[in-house]
């Protein structure tokens, strides 16, 4: 049966209200500060601490499920290697910004100077959206063979709002990328390549008990 004009342009005009609707109900863009704070030192983690401890500069994402710039059981990339080893933001950046040009990730996350006091913490701010809700970020665990201290995955977007205020406990990581098994050890480049995986040595362990090595807050601006 023929469709009357009235008809198409009640649907259409139905459809059109749907799709506006849609547009009204994502949230818009957040702005975040971050605190991350290093509580690593010789009277929390007293086995063996090192001389001239410290966490490097800051690094890390906004992201969506299908980009993880730190994801236990993957297999570590360039960045996670370079970052780990050496404190050094390079390549991880750019693995961070072709992730952006992708679509995957949304901003990089960056702060300039070590952690070197204890306790100590570096903030910075960035931009979330609703497309790219996760946040991923580490500094390197210095002097190590390939230790990070990570927070993976931490979600600001809950039951379609964005949170006020999140914090999460920074855990040691290990790259799988040297098989050294001492802040000092000389290198030992692990062949084949390991995994990602949480720290397990004694050096983060307590009691039987994994120990945070610091703590990251997001806090809405």
């Amino acid at each position: 049966m023929q469709r009357s004009s009235r008809s198409i342009v009640t649907t259409l005009s139905a459809a059109a209200l749907v799709l506006v609707a849609g547009a009204a109900a994502a949230a818009p863009p957040a702005r975040y500060e971050v605190r991350f704070e290093r509580t690593w030192s010789q009277e929390t983690f007293p086995k063996d601490f090192p001389l001239l401890a410290h966490f490097s500069p800051v690094v890390g994402a906004t992201h969506d499920a299908q980009y993880e710039p730190f994801r236990i059981g993957a297999m570590p990339t360039p960045g996670n290697e370079v970052l780990c080893e050496e404190g050094k933001h390079e390549p991880i950046d750019s693995e961070i910004r072709a992730a952006i040009g992708k679509g995957s990730a949304g901003v990089l996350i960056e702060t300039s100077e070590p952690l070197r006091a204890v306790p100590s913490h570096a903030t910075t701010s960035f931009e979330i959206d609703e497309q790219h809700p996760m946040v991923s970020i580490a500094a390197m665990i210095a002097p190590s063979p390939d230790w990070c201290a990570v927070a993976a995955d931490v979600v600001l977007f809950e039951n379609g709002a964005w949170v006020a205020e999140k914090s999460v406990d920074l855990q040691a990581w290990d790259m799988g990328t040297d098989s050294a098994r001492s802040y000092r050890a000389l290198d030992d480049d692990t062949q084949p390549r390991g995994t990602l995986q949480l720290n397990d040595l004694p050096f983060f362990v307590k009691d039987g008990a994994r120990m945070p090595v610091g703590r990251v807050t997001f806090v809405r601006k």
